[in-house]
């Protein structure tokens, strides 16, 4: 996400329900247009089709004109001293907590490099990150990170991370249990590719969970979201959107 910032690029997100046979019941196809998000907020999605239709220009419309109140509600703050200053201070709170979760992946995880293998013509070295008995996270994240192992592959030329799989190891409870469970097995992957032969940026996530709501409604879910189309973004920049292709 952090190298995401500094692009414009187009997201294609497809979502599945399956059935206990495998069989998919229910498919949602969504494309986006992102932009960098407004400091301590998510990025701006605009979707531009949905289940391989264009988005009608009134609701192209809409999303824009709620975007661009947040924009100027934004800067109306930023006017302010006092708001600056507490912007400031929670990106810096934001920035410490990813830097601990970081600190908390080598405390976690034991990690063995294994073997050399290529990825679409890249050499990479291979390496398992397996939770260590008795491990102590001091985050929220590395207490998470205890239920799930993961294979990882390193671009050898220049130590870059191009793909990472992910997997639970036991099960694991969101909001005491009542919210939802994902199950062991629970799988992700994610890749990464080189853009202009000089940035490593996200290319693909896919993902499958078994799970179930509020302890009642079983869900087996999965999906893949491809990013593509990577432009360079500036703040300088007064960005005009375009209709969708």
């Amino acid at each position: 996400e952090e190298r995401q910032s500094g692009y414009v690029f187009n997201e294609r997100r497809v979502e599945q329900k399956v059935n206990a046979a495998g069989r998919v019941t229910g498919e949602s196809v969504k494309v986006y247009e992102v932009y960098p998000g407004l400091p301590g907020e998510d990025r701006y999605r605009r979707l531009i089709e949905e289940d391989g239709r264009s988005t009608a220009p009134d609701r192209l419309a809409q999303q824009d004109t709620t975007r661009r109140k947040k924009a100027e509600e934004y800067a109306r703050k930023q006017a302010v001293p006092s708001e600056r200053q507490k912007d400031a201070r929670e990106q810096d709170k934001a920035r410490q907590e990813y830097s601990a979760a970081v600190e908390d992946i080598f405390r976690i995880y034991d990690i063995q490099m294994l073997r050399r293998e290529p990825i679409e013509g890249i050499d990479t070295i291979l390496a398992t990150l397996t939770p260590k008995p008795g491990a102590r996270p001091r985050t929220g994240d590395g207490k998470v990170m205890r239920h799930f192992k993961a294979r990882a592959w390193i671009s050898e030329s220049d130590y870059e991370l191009v793909r990472v799989e992910i997997e639970a190891i036991d099960n694991l409870s969101f909001g005491l249990g009542l919210l939802a469970r994902v199950h062991k097995g629970t799988v992700a992957t994610y890749q990464r590719r080189k853009v202009n032969g000089e940035t490593w940026l996200p290319a693909e996530v896919t993902w499958t969970a078994s799970g179930r709501v509020l302890l009642i409604r079983r869900l087996r879910l999965r999906g893949v979201s491809e990013f593509s189309n990577y432009r360079r973004y500036s703040v300088d920049t007064r960005t005009t959107f375009g209709a969708p292709r």
